[in-house]
């Protein structure tokens, strides 16, 4: 069994969706620019462009899961790279069994402390376990134990 890191495949995935969303453009016009600026090995280009595809489908429903979890907070105003994050490790929890949750939870907020603001990692890890708990992915008992 491979251990390697899918990590390049979800920043790929994450800047991609980020440049569909700042310029309003689908993906097969914003594609050429991520490549160009940041070379990604065909196998994990694929695992990206597959949580691309994912997130492109269902992503109503996890703005709407977004809303539900976060209270106060409306989609506007989370930080752009937060609520693409969550919803990406959303669609691993989702629809990628061969996921484990804690990986799905610890990628999102470990890229959020890369690449977004000081308290984004909190806010990604706050959102997805909840999440996670929701729909039975994790137990009660170690929240925030392991990350």
């Amino acid at each position: 069994m491979s251990s390697v890191s899918r990590r390049p495949a979800r920043i790929f995935a994450m800047q991609l969706i980020y440049a569909m969303d700042l310029t309003s453009s689908p993906a097969g016009v914003c594609l050429p620019g991520i490549l160009a600026s940041a070379p990604i090995r065909d196998d994990m280009k694929d695992y990206g462009m597959s949580l691309v595809d994912l997130y492109q489908e269902h992503r109503s429903a996890l703005e709407k899961e977004i809303e539900s979890l976060s209270h106060a907070w409306d989609l506007g105003r989370m930080a752009k790279l937060d609520r693409i994050l969550i919803m990406i490790a959303m669609v691993e929890l989702l629809y990628r069994a061969d996921i484990p949750t804690r990986v799905a939870i610890l990628e999102a907020v470990q890229i959020a402390n890369k690449f977004s603001t000081d308290d984004s990692p909190q806010f990604v890890n706050g959102i997805l376990n909840q999440f996670a708990k929701n729909k039975g992915m994790l137990s009660e008992k170690k929240s925030g134990d392991e990350n």
